[in-house]
């Protein structure tokens, strides 16, 4: 597909799953999972992160800062999948400033097993970073594939002799990042007129994360006494590490990674969040970074049930059914959308308007 293409076809398929959403997912038993920053939480759940700022650790000749945002829609209460788009600002001693976005990220996370009494959590999924969506001075030219597994577990399940542990939760990530391209070419032209052409080695790495949080966050119901639609409000102080090691290449076997300590604040509509960004050593960065995070959950608009098809759907998204018990009117022009925005002529007609996108 053509980065065009791509722009067409996203947004028909964000509107899809917009109506095959169910409610957010981030509680396991009594336990609330808020959105983490540098590492990616096990619970699957509808959300948006509007663009937020990340300030990387300057290297001895870059300066980078990245502006990301992701969208998130679960399919089924254990199912979800993600965008995440990213704007990149790198200044480089040698060759100046570069900025664009960076590749589209496809992401999914299936909870494979679940413990509400032991706030237990075992996920699996993965990211794919596309090849050629992003801009040429900052995105790769080919596509990137992340296998990720994810826990997560709450300490409430701790009898009360050991109160002050109960609040305690922790989360991991282990992944590895396989890269379609084992090796990339660049040619350098020469002040002499001469062309030199060099190879650069794209290795698969491995990658790490773990997240250490001390949850003081109460369990809220819009009702009296517990009844109404539950939701999570208070602090999360905590801390998350994260560390990459290239399996193959010239740098195979050297881990770099940061310390990120910080804190979250979760209420019903909207989580706040803010990190520093430590480098573990000097391979890993010389100053210090800082991010941030807004996280917005989507209440489900839609609830959809495995039936008979209504005439509102074009037949070839004859799968679902939309409840009009608890549809708002704009969801029932869903289906009538996507044929739009994914028909042969208007994916032509997008095609030969092109010309003014980046390339």
């Amino acid at each position: 597909m053509t980065r065009t293409e791509w722009r067409t076809a996203i947004p028909g398929f964000l509107l899809l799953l917009a109506t095959c959403s169910e409610a957010p997912a981030a509680y396991v038993g009594d336990r609330y999972f808020p959105s983490t920053l540098a590492t990616t939480v096990p619970t699957a759940a509808d959300f948006y992160n509007p663009p937020n700022v990340v300030k990387l650790p300057d290297t001895a000749t870059t300066h980078e800062t990245d502006i990301p945002s992701t969208y998130s829609r679960l399919v089924t209460k254990d199912w979800a999948w993600f965008f995440t788009e990213t704007f990149r600002i790198i200044e480089n001693a040698n060759t100046g400033t570069r900025s664009g976005f960076d590749n589209l990220v496809i992401g999914t996370q299936y909870q494979l097993y679940t413990d509400a009494a032991h706030q237990f959590i075992f996920t699996v999924g993965g990211t794919a970073a596309l090849g050629g969506t992003g801009s040429s001075p900052v995105a790769a030219s080919f596509s990137t594939v992340t296998p990720t597994v994810f826990i997560g577990k709450g300490f409430g399940d701790l009898p009360d002799s050991m109160a002050w542990l109960q609040p305690l939760t922790i989360s991991a990530t282990a992944a590895v990042a396989v890269p379609t391209d084992s090796y990339s070419l660049t040619t350098t032209a020469l002040p002499s007129g001469m062309t030199t052409l060099a190879e650069t080695i794209n290795p698969k790495v491995l990658q790490l994360g773990f997240a250490l949080e001390y949850s003081l966050v109460a369990n809220m119901y819009t009702g009296a006494n517990r009844t109404g639609t539950r939701y999570p409000e208070g602090w999360v102080p905590l801390v998350e590490f994260t560390t990459a090691t290239p399996l193959n290449g010239p740098l195979a076997g050297r881990t770099t990674g940061t310390v990120n300590p910080g804190f979250i604040w979760v209420s019903r509509f909207l989580q706040v969040a803010v990190e520093a960004i430590v480098p573990m050593d000097a391979h890993s960065g010389r100053d210090l970074g800082a991010r941030s995070s807004r996280w917005m959950p989507i209440p489900a608009a839609t609830s959809v049930r495995a039936h008979r098809p209504t005439s509102i759907f074009p037949r070839s998204f004859r799968i679902f059914t939309v409840s009009r018990s608890s549809v708002n009117e704009s969801a029932l022009v869903v289906a009538p959308l996507i044929q739009a925005v994914t028909s042969p002529r208007t994916l032509s007609r997008s095609k030969s308007d092109s010309s003014g996108f980046d390339k």
